[in-house]
Formats: structure tokens, C-alpha cells, sequence
């Protein structure tokens, strides 16, 4: 995460170390509505639904190792796909079977879950000051985690990918 200040500072800390990344992640601070939403789910009113491309690397791994960020695009309705059809010549991607794609797309399956200890949290966020909040709130990485993002992540497994499926020229 990154924070430019109004001096020109910059501020860059790893996600995983971030207290507010952590307290996000929990859903302490989701809106109420978020863990009702009608539209988790696949049966979308809108002509085409964007997110993040999540799990790319394990089915379109010659997109991520362009280290560039994935979206994912669903069309919905013909007007969807008649609309993406006349984008695509100024976007560049892979078709996807819709199964696959949902695999990794928590939204499109379910509402998230709300966490049990939100509504002391929502008290918490009015009385104490961030420190405080992040100590009683914020979880540091597990180690577990930590070597799955840093030792043998997504970025290693496609260095190995890279090296394995040298580009054709």
C-alpha cells in the first residue's frame, strides 16, 4: 500500500503487514448491506460484470506472468457481449470457461459472511484512537502466509513458468 503525503513523502508498506489491510480482511468494517447483497451471486441485472481476475496464474499463466494485473469481464446479456465484442480489439485476454473463471470469484458465489465481532469493532472505531484500534483488531501475517506470498508465491511459480515456457520468437 502506498500513501503520498501533502509534503511529497511517500509511505509504502506490504499489505500484509498492514494493520488496515488485516481489519479489512476480516470484515469488521463492511457495510451491512454487504453481507445481504442480492447480487453475490452469478444471476446479475447488469449487461457485464468487472472484477479482479483472481487465481489468473493458475489458468492463464502466460497473462500473469506479464506481472500486468488481470480483470475479469462477464458478459451478462447479448447487449454484454455485443459491447465487449466491440472493445475488444483495444483490450487483449484469454476466454475463459465461466466455471473456471467463478472458481476463484467469492463474490459471484456468496455474500461474505459478517464477522461476529463487528458491531464491538464499529464502538471500538469511535473511542479509540488508530494505534489502539490496530493493536486490539489487526492480526500480523501467519507464517504460513508469509511463505506462500514471499518464498514459494504466485511471482516464484511464474519465474518457473518463465523458465519452462521460454517465449517463441
Amino acid at each position: 500500500m502506498r500513501l503520498t503525503l501533502q509534503n511529497g513523502k511517500i509511505l509504502k508498506q506490504d499489505r500484509w503487514f498492514n494493520p488496515f489491510w488485516s481489519i479489512w480482511l476480516a470484515h469488521y468494517m463492511s457495510r451491512p448491506s454487504c453481507y445481504v447483497c442480492p447480487y453475490a451471486n452469478t444471476a446479475r441485472c447488469a449487461d457485464i460484470t468487472l472484477g479482479d481476475l483472481w487465481g489468473i496464474h493458475l489458468y492463464c499463466p502466460q497473462l500473469y506472468a506479464k506481472n500486468a494485473g488481470a480483470s475479469l469481464v462477464v458478459c451478462n446479456t447479448p447487449k454484454g457481449k455485443k459491447a465487449l465484442l466491440a472493445a475488444r480489439v483495444q483490450m487483449q485476454g484469454e476466454e475463459l470457461l465461466f466455471e473456471d473463471a467463478l472458481r476463484y470469484q467469492g463474490p459471484m458465489r456468496n455474500h461474505i459472511a459478517q464477522n461476529k465481532n463487528r458491531e464491538q469493532f464499529m464502538k471500538d472505531v469511535q473511542q479509540l484512537d488508530y494505534v489502539s484500534l490496530c493493536k486490539k483488531y489487526a492480526t500480523p501475517p501467519s507464517p504460513k502466509l508469509l511463505f506462500e506470498k514471499y518464498v514459494w508465491g504466485n511471482r516464484q511459480k511464474m519465474f518457473v513458468y518463465r523458465l519452462t515456457h521460454p517465449k517463441k520468437r
